[in-house]
């Protein structure tokens, strides 16, 4: 049996709660990680769940730290929009664990690295390298396909608060 604290029931599915993360640095670059043994190359933002009694601000800067070292950074903006996807069903199939939830529902946040690069350490069982790069829509073709309307959604609204 599940605590539902870190899961939110849907429509009769349960999500598990999520967050993203786009760091950026001042040079306006955001960090882009690439999955370990992706066979495809699929690369993501940070991202990670939400533990029994933490907060989503919380999560994701914990979250930002196992998967990128980075501990030097300052939330600037919060999504309140909560996006969705679903596990495919290879997916839900291959982690015991996913085999009851539908997929993740996610609260995705802007942060700013106020660190320098020897911060950044790839400690992470899910990375296997990272690049700053420009923040564009052309990065939803690295993203595996279930999660790349959540990217074209996340992205879009970022690059408007990230250009201001």
């Amino acid at each position: 049996m599940r605590d539902n604290s870190d899961y939110m029931t849907i429509d009769g599915k349960l999500y598990r709660k999520n967050v993203g993360i786009i760091v950026f640095n001042d040079n306006k670059k955001v960090l882009f990680c690439k999955r370990l043994n992706s066979k495809t190359g699929n690369w993501q933002f940070p991202q990670g769940g939400v533990d029994i009694g933490e907060t989503e601000e919380i999560a994701a800067l914990r979250e930002l730290a196992e998967e990128t070292g980075i501990t030097s950074a300052q939330i600037i903006y919060t999504d309140e929009k909560l996006y969705k996807y679903d596990f495919p069903e290879d997916i839900r199939k291959s982690k015991k664990y996913y085999e009851d939830v539908t997929g993740q529902i996610q609260k995705w946040f802007l942060v700013k690295f106020t660190g320098n690069d020897d911060e950044i350490k790839i400690p992470s069982d899910e990375f296997e390298d990272y690049i700053w790069t420009s923040l564009s829509l052309s990065l939803t073709e690295k993203v595996i396909q279930f999660k790349q309307e959540v990217y074209k959604e996340v992205i879009t609204k970022f690059l408007n608060i990230l250009n201001r």
